[in-house]
């Protein structure tokens, strides 16, 4: 059902762009940020939280009657409650939305409570990013096969969202760079981002690579299969972020420390290049989730 795929795909890429913005943004600031630097994003960090929670929580309500549709091929079925019942109880993908649904209204509750606590927020986001693996493709496999795909999801999701959503946490200490009383604050909080990054990408690529081998057992250089084309492209996609974070690293780094404004607004765009293009990628493996493998 052509209607159902796209409310899942928008609905899921949503998902995890507002998950990994969650887990990657407040983890990051958690990690490296200093109370003074903290106290300065206040109202940023505030903002990210609320849209995030927002989107997160819309998305997740609106997935769920595509997915039963999807899966029965009617959407009559989408408002029966013993249909709903059964696909939640029974199926890896209910059981996956169960998690999500659960996870938003943690999400909520911490936000109304304890808005402040921002790195509760980052361990919820990332408990929910780590059950979307319920939802992949090793979930077709069985035994300890299953559990082996299931890790290296989990650890492709984690990493790929600190790796995304810290970016946003670099732009918002970028920010704060430029104001003369929080540059002691945030030269230090911009080295452990740029060691924090490194592991990320590093579990990016090696995670990635492990996951395709899984899935097709070689490359996907097939482009006859839609699959394998959406995968390729997704490949590339990670490559050029790569690519620009390792240019933002050795290039535009080490200018800081001569306070360069230049430097800061080169750095400043390179992430909001990466986070662009990251958006794409976050699009294809929506739609991916669609996809036959073969």
């Amino acid at each position: 059902m052509i209607v159902a795929d796209w409310i899942w795909i928008i609905g899921r890429a949503t998902i995890d762009a507002a998950l990994m913005l969650l887990w990657g943004c407040f983890g990051y600031v958690a990690l490296a940020a200093t109370p003074p630097l903290r106290s300065a994003m206040t109202q940023h960090l505030a903002g990210i939280s609320a849209g995030c929670i927002a989107l997160l929580s819309f998305a997740t309500l609106a997935i769920l009657p595509a997915q039963i549709a999807e899966v029965t091929d009617s959407w009559r079925s989408a408002i029966d409650p013993e249909t709903a019942i059964s696909f939640l109880t029974l199926t890896s993908s209910g059981h996956a939305w169960i998690c999500l649904a659960a996870g938003s209204l943690l999400l909520v509750s911490v936000r109304a409570m304890a808005p402040d606590r921002g790195a509760v927020q980052a361990i919820l986001a990332g408990l929910m990013l780590s059950s979307l693996a319920l939802t992949g493709h090793a979930a077709m496999n069985s035994g300890a096969a299953r559990g082996w795909h299931a890790a290296i999801d989990i650890v492709h999701l984690l990493s790929a969202g600190a790796w995304l959503g810290g970016l946003v946490g670099f732009v918002l200490v970028m920010r704060a760079n430029r104001r003369p009383g929080l540059r002691p604050e945030a030269i230090p909080a911009l080295r452990r981002f740029s060691t924090l990054g490194h592991i990320a990408v590093a579990l990016v690529l090696l995670s990635g690579g492990a996951n395709t081998l899984l899935v097709v057992g070689h490359l996907p250089t097939d482009l006859r299969s839609a699959y394998q084309t959406k995968l390729l492209m997704k490949i590339g996609l990670v490559a050029i972020m790569a690519l620009t974070a390792m240019i933002n690293r050795y290039a535009f780094v080490p200018l800081l420390r001569r306070r360069s404004r230049w430097a800061e607004r080169a750095l400043s765009a390179g992430a909001v290049f990466e986070l662009a293009v990251g958006a794409a990628v976050i699009a294809l493996v929506a739609a991916l989730g669609t996809e036959d493998p073969a």
